[in-house]
């Protein structure tokens, strides 16, 4: 059974920042910018930390994993958000007239 899990992380260079991002988009949902919903059984959680093991610098960087509980009991009901929900950036590109 998986489990519920808030990812969050600092990430210093912007370059990390986006592989980081990507990476996390694998794995669950985002809350804001650098928080992350996930449902990851143990196979699931070892992979997605040893991949992200590999973008990180740990002398600039940061990441916290919270384990909420059972996606069928807890982990669903422990979080509490107010206000506008978090909606994918729009992709914005140059237009040259």
């Amino acid at each position: 059974m998986p489990n519920v899990y808030l990812v969050c992380y600092d990430v210093a260079d912007p370059k990390r920042l986006r592989k980081v991002y990507r990476t996390m988009k694998g794995f669950g949902d985002p809350l804001q910018y650098s928080i992350f919903r996930c449902e990851l059984s143990t196979r699931q959680r070892q992979a997605m930390r040893e991949m992200l093991w590999e973008k990180l610098n740990f002398a600039e960087d940061r990441v916290m994993i919270v384990d909420l509980g059972p996606a069928e009991g807890r982990g669903d009901q422990c979080l509490e958000m107010w206000g506008q929900p978090r909606t994918e950036p729009t992709i914005r590109r140059a237009v040259v007239v």
